[in-house]
C-alpha cells in the first residue's frame, strides 16, 4: 500500500489487527487508482472509526488509543433528594423532628411539582404550607416559620329579598 506508520507506537496491534489494516489501507489504495471515490471514502471512514488517521499527501498512517468507554447516559436528571431551602427565621418556633420532616417532605414535593412543570399541584401544596405558617420565598430559596393564621370565623349567611 505504501503508507508509513508516524505516530509514537504507543498503540500496539496484533499481527491479525496489523494485516487487516493493510489489507484495508491496500484496498483504499486500489479503490483511488480505480477511481471508486465512494468506496475509497468508505474504507477511509471505517479507518478513522477505528483510531487510523491517514495522510494521503505525506503517504502516511497513525494510530490514536481508543476513547476510554463513556458513562452511560442517565434517561433522567437524577431525582433530587433535598429541597434546598434554607430556613431564615429567628428560630423562635421550635419544630418537633416529626414536623420537620413533614416540612422537609412537602418542600420536597413541591419542588418536584414544579421540575415535572405541575404548577397546580405546587401552588395547592405552597397554599397548605403557608397555612401551616411556612412563607416560602422561591427567589431566595428560602423558608420562615410564622405563627400558622388563626381559621378565619364563617362568615353569617346574607339575607336574601
Amino acid at each position: 500500500h505504501g503508507y508509513t506508520r508516524v505516530d509514537d507506537g504507543s498503540v500496539v496491534l496484533s499481527p491479525a489487527d496489523q494485516a487487516t489494516l493493510d489489507g484495508m489501507l491496500l484496498d483504499r489504495v486500489l479503490a483511488k487508482r480505480e477511481r471508486a471515490w465512494e468506496r475509497s471514502d468508505e474504507l477511509r471512514q471505517k479507518l478513522r472509526e477505528a483510531g487510523v488517521s491517514v495522510n494521503d499527501g505525506e503517504s502516511t498512517y497513525s494510530l490514536k488509543p481508543p476513547a476510554p468507554p463513556k458513562p452511560p447516559k442517565q434517561s433522567q436528571p437524577a431525582r433530587p433528594t433535598h429541597h434546598g431551602y434554607t430556613r431564615v427565621d429567628d428560630g423562635s418556633i421550635v419544630l418537633s423532628p416529626a414536623d420537620q420532616a413533614t416540612l422537609d417532605g412537602m418542600l420536597l414535593e413541591r419542588l418536584l411539582a414544579k421540575r415535572a412543570r405541575e404548577f397546580a399541584k405546587a401552588d395547592e401544596l405552597r397554599q397548605k404550607l403557608r397555612s401551616a405558617g411556612v412563607i416560602i420565598d422561591d427567589g431566595a430559596n428560602t423558608y420562615r416559620v410564622v405563627p400558622p393564621e388563626p381559621p378565619k370565623p364563617p362568615q353569617p349567611a346574607r339575607p336574601t329579598h
